[in-house]
């Protein structure tokens, strides 16, 4: 006895829900190409269509089409335009489209990957019917990579939703798809309870069809579990429904486990009968998986009944289907093994452009970057620059104020002190005439006038110029108690200077002083005083200087006074030697040019500038010093 094998039936759950929707007419393939035709022509000429109708037509070309390079160009089109016009509804269909169309092709990852797409956006915007039809194009996906386990897990997740939400049709078609996932993972009873809970959906909906196929299975299941009597039933029964539906693609799988049920029993006749009707189906449809199955039973049923003549022509007809499919199948898997490596090269090209682009966009961030940097970095030097430039301005602004003002009050309180000196001079002069001469010319007047005029013969004229004299003394007296004396001290004029400068800290003042026996007229002190002070001034404002030292020297003998002034500071070019800034040098060349001196520069930048100057001199015959 031969031991015959149960195979599992080919039914897979597009076919199954093409043939619930469509019931396998053979003019619908046709139908389908002249309607995709007619919208290809409405979308292409009708310019006035609106964005909703255009999606629409976008939407049912993508279903319609049969290459699935066009389903591919209608499904991007329609997805480009969904984005655009935020119909995210049309954006979850364009995505699941796309899946079937790489399913189609046979890119199973692609397909999975737009698939998912579509199943967590529809889930993240709650369009439940569009996220169960999602779940059920992952479970197909699956399924033709026969990884079952995979499959029923989404079927299972599209099942939970169209309990709840979704119409009884749809139900019971993945009842039934689901069912058939169980039975090919050997979960018999979960696979019966299913098949079960379709039939009366089908019967609500008047979907024969359906229901022929939930009894064809079914039977699968009984006979698996060792009744088959009950599958016997039911499979005829299952065949008899769908021979009016024209449905030989079920009718040929259903054949083909009736012939192997009859093997089984070792009742060859009936065997034969139901496996050469299953072979003529399958012949017609092409269904080479089937037309192998049947002539490798033919073979082995003949071969039992010792006709060798047809077990030689079945087996021939079995090794010929079944190098054939093996080759389809051999090529398929090189091909897929093809797109598999070019698709694994792309994503490689892909991400080393990426990885390129997103160097070329951080090279461009950084240099950005460092342009503006260097940009705020440049407006800030300049601008601190500039502010550095202000405030170097204002202080020399000030500084110059503050020299000038210094300058000024040191002036005014010389010429104070000297006017406060003449006049306290002429108001001794003028205290001594008053109190001394006048006093004793009037002792002399009343002596005179206690000697009798007889005595003496000019008694008169005595006493006339005795009172003469005294009035004279007396307007002499007052004349000096009220006009400017010329004796000043030029000395305690500088050393004043000196002190007021040590007192602003920024400068450490040496002063001497060798000075003539004989007092100078007050125009020559003046004169040096102002002489010195501009060149203090100059020191001040030009050298940067921290020592000044200041030296009068007076040769009696030549009549010169000798003025040198010495700095530490940086120095200027004698030969071309500045001409601006306050009095300056020219003032300086002026006045000992109108007192017949003589000025000398000598200034570098280690040892500073010295000035020296010789000045000639007049005296007054007051005092020695």
């Amino acid at each position: 006895m031969i031991d015959y094998f149960k195979s599992k039936t080919i039914l897979k759950i597009a076919m199954v829900y093409a043939i619930a929707i469509f019931s396998i007419k053979p003019n619908i393939y046709a139908q389908n190409l002249e309607a995709a035709d007619s919208l290809k022509i409405l979308l292409t000429e009708d310019d006035t269509l609106s964005s909703t109708n255009k999606l629409i037509i976008l939407s049912n070309l993508s279903q319609l089409c049969s290459s699935p390079e066009d389903v591919l160009t209608y499904s991007k089109r329609l997805l480009r335009s969904a984005h655009d016009h935020k119909q995210t509804n049309y954006v979850v269909k364009a995505y699941q489209y796309q899946g079937v169309a790489y399913r189609m092709k046979g890119n199973l990852k692609e397909s999975l990957k737009q698939l998912i797409k579509s199943a967590e956006l529809a889930k993240e915007n709650h369009y439940l019917q569009l996220q169960a039809e999602a779940y059920l194009e992952i479970a197909n996906t699956y399924t033709a990579n026969s990884q079952f386990k995979n499959s029923l897990l989404y079927e299972k997740k599209a099942i939970e939703i169209l309990r709840k939400d979704g119409d009884i049709k749809k139900l019971a078609i993945n009842l039934l798809n689901t069912g058939y996932s169980y039975y090919t993972l050997n979960y018999l009873d979960s696979s019966l309870a299913l098949y079960n809970e379709a039939e009366p959906l089908f019967d609500t909906t008047g979907l024969t069809i359906g229901k022929a196929y939930v009894i064809g299975n079914r039977a699968l299941v009984y006979w698996q579990q060792g009744d088959d009597q009950t599958a016997e039933r039911d499979l005829l029964k299952a065949i008899d429904m769908l021979e009016p539906l024209g449905d030989q693609f079920g009718m040929s799988d259903y054949h083909n486990q009736l012939g192997r049920l009859y093997a089984e029993r070792n009742d060859i006749t009936s065997s034969i009968n139901h496996t050469n009707a299953a072979l003529q189906m399958a012949k017609a449809l092409d269904l080479k998986e089937q037309i192998r199955d049947a002539s490798l039973l033919l073979s082995q049923l003949y071969e039992e009944q010792q006709d060798y003549t047809q077990a030689y022509t079945y087996q021939t007809q079995y090794i010929t289907y079944k190098d054939s499919i093996e080759n389809t199948e051999t090529t398929k898997k090189m091909a897929d093994l093809r797109t598999e490596f070019e698709v694994n090269q792309k994503e490689k090209e892909i991400a080393i452009l990426e990885k390129s682009q997103l160097m070329n966009r951080t090279y461009i961030i950084i240099a950005v970057f460092l342009l503006a940097l260097a940009i705020l970095l440049i407006l800030y030097f300049r601008q601190r620059l500039h502010n550095t430039r202000l405030m170097s301005a204002n202080e020399r602004k000030q500084h110059d104020e503050k020299i000038k003002k210094l300058l000024n009050t040191q002036e005014t309180k010389a010429l104070q002190s000297m006017v406060e000196g003449k006049d306290q001079e002429r108001k001794r002069l003028a205290q001594e005439l008053h109190n001394h001469f006048g006093s004793l010319l009037a002792t002399i007047k009343v002596n005179i006038n206690g000697i009798e005029e007889e005595s003496i013969p000019n008694h008169y004229t005595l006493t006339t110029l005795v009172d003469q004299a005294c009035n004279d003394i007396r307007n002499m007296s007052h004349s000096l108690n009220m006009g400017i004396s010329e004796n000043f001290g030029l000395v305690s004029a500088l050393k004043e200077l000196s002190e007021h400068l040590r007192q602003s800290g920024d400068l450490e003042v040496e002063f001497s002083a060798s000075m003539c026996g004989h007092a100078l007229a007050a125009d020559e002190e003046i004169t040096i005083y102002r002489i010195v002070q501009e060149l203090v001034s100059n020191v001040l404002k030009h050298s940067h200087a921290t020592k000044l030292s200041i030296l009068l020297t007076c040769f009696e003998e030549e009549q010169i006074m000798n003025i040198m002034v010495q700095d530490n500071g940086r120095g200027f070019d004698t030969k071309n030697k500045p001409k601006s800034g306050g009095i300056g040098v020219e003032t300086l060349n002026k006045m000992v040019a109108d007192k017949q001196g003589d000025i000398k520069f000598d200034s570098n930048t280690i040892s500073g500038t010295t000035v020296i100057i010789d000045l000639p001199l007049s005296y007054e015959n007051i005092e020695e010093l």
